[in-house]
């Protein structure tokens, strides 16, 4: 079949590449139609929808369109469609009630970047979670829209630099741009910070440029308005019953215009922590004014935890690191000889409370032990960032005992099991994955203090086939083979 031009003259080969595979789109800001025998998914078709359409879409508007193409037969057509939304990284919210895509919606923003001493003598310039997703909106996205070429960055002088995204060590992202942008850097003799501001003229055509603040011309009082407001964002965020992920967050912002603001607030990750939070929380309280909870490294160690390298843990086992090949929980030393202190455990997936895995672990066992543990009894991949939170809730920073690479206190491989006080029929929270957000319940079923000589930990009992890491959609529904949320929705 042959394709002429439309009525403003676009040609087949400038429309989006799944777009074409619809059998006619009413909703094509062109007004054309676009016609092919191949068959496609409700999940496709939501996503053509979305970019088809010049603006955001309602719910029902996307519904609307995509059953106009081909009638929506699925058991529960709401659900199809919601699923292919809310599991997109593409598909955005742009916090009042309508759904865009991404890239477009991140147009006009402005990211701040203070410059380091470190950027200053590599040429590299490292970036936060929030000019991360600025550069590479698709960073999460499936692999049909995950796209990382390089983004072209106008210069004040005129010149264009091209940015690639690239991964410098384990967690640290960044860019080492071109000569033509080191050049016009050096030559203004900035100084550590003072800032770098990039704009997104186009997000889909990887447009950028970008301009040099110093430090002395900082609008301070905007700029202190600015951050306040942006924590007071994410702390509204954080109330809802599941939270939200540091990525999740800057996606947000983007999405919602909160960077579409001649002056923009200092890196995210310059703001969102517990001190710079504390005036919001407190009220206008001075933090010596308010109690300290005790933390976690203070009990276990009578002190708080030294200083931590995140990328390469300096006391990590030899079971543990990445770097040896596969890891794999450490088998107990006290119970190769004596009887020691077991302790049994239930865990279960929130959203699949009838699928659980029973598992015992010695007194000397660690918590990386119980993760890994977890991880080989589920059938996972042990491939994200994960936290242990002794008090059930995410919220409770002050119980986190976060992974070896987490930015927490104490870590899973420095906490034994008979450290932790736990009682029988306690439960606490095993959070995998920050960005998909898995949360397991672990259930004290029984501490045993004259527990046998044995091999541990070990897998006692199970029930249930256990859920895919990553769960399967259907091609031809869009709906997920298991919803690990629908616990939020109860």
């Amino acid at each position: 079949m042959a394709y002429s031009n439309c009525a403003h003259g676009r040609r087949r080969s400038q429309y989006h590449p799944l777009f074409l595979s619809i059998f006619a789109v009413s909703g094509c800001p062109t007004g054309c139609l676009l016609m092919t025998a191949k068959k496609v998914s409700f999940t496709q078709l939501t996503h053509d929808v979305v970019y088809a359409s010049a603006i955001p879409l309602t719910f029902n508007e996307i519904m609307e369109r995509v059953n106009s193409i081909t009638p929506i037969t699925t058991k529960n057509p709401k659900n199809t469609i919601r699923n292919a939304v809310t599991q997109s990284r593409m598909i955005v919210s742009t916090g009042d009630g309508r759904f865009g895509w991404k890239p477009r919606l991140i147009n006009g923003s402005i990211i701040r970047h203070t410059i380091q001493t470190a950027e200053l003598k590599q040429n590299r310039l490292y970036w936060d979670h929030d000019m991360q997703d600025a550069i590479c909106p698709t960073f999460f996205a499936s692999k049909k829209y995950d796209d990382r070429s390089p983004v072209q960055v106008k210069l004040p002088d005129g010149n264009t630099s091209s940015f690639s995204l690239e991964m410098f060590s384990r967690g640290i992202w960044g860019s080492p741009a071109t000569s033509d942008f080191w050049d016009w850097f050096h030559s203004l003799h900035a100084n550590p910070g003072d800032h770098l501001l990039f704009e997104v003229i186009d997000g889909e055509a990887k447009k950028y440029r970008v301009i040099l603040e110093r430090r002395t011309d900082r609008d301070e009082e905007t700029i202190a308005n600015r951050n306040q407001k942006l924590i007071e964002v994410g702390l509204k965020l954080l109330k809802r019953p599941y939270g939200i992920s540091d990525w999740d967050f800057t996606t947000y912002l983007l999405a919602t215009g909160f960077y579409r603001h001649p002056v923009p607030p200092d890196p995210i990750q310059e703001l969102w922590h517990e001190d710079a939070m504390a005036p919001i929380l407190h009220g206008k309280e001075s933090e010596s004014e308010q109690p300290k909870p005790e933390s976690l490294a203070t009990n276990f160690f009578g002190q708080e935890a030294q200083e931590y390298t995140f990328d390469e843990p300096p006391d990590l086992p030899r079971e543990y690191n990445p770097d040896y090949g596969r890891r794999h929980a450490r088998k107990s030393r006290n119970a190769r000889h004596n009887s020691i202190t077991s302790f049994q455990l239930r865990v279960n997936h929130r959203a699949l409370p009838e699928v659980w895995r029973d598992l015992e672990l010695a007194e000397d066992n660690t918590l990386e032990d119980l993760h890994l543990t977890i991880q080989s009894a589920f059938s996972w991949w042990d491939d994200h960032l994960y936290s242990f939170y002794l008090s059930g809730s995410r919220r409770d920073r002050n119980t986190e005992i976060g992974s070896p690479w987490s930015d927490t206190s104490i870590h899973t491989h420095q906490v034994q099991m008979a450290q932790l006080d736990l009682q029988e029929g306690q439960t606490f929270l095993y959070f995998f994955d920050y960005g998909d957000s898995h949360e397991f319940d672990v259930t004290v079923l029984k501490i045993n203090p004259l527990a046998s000589k044995a091999d541990y930990p070990r897998i006692l009992d199970y029930r249930g086939q256990a859920p895919p890491q990553y769960p399967d959609i259907d091609e031809k529904t869009g709906e997920m083979s298991w919803d690990p949320y629908r616990h939020w929705q109860s």
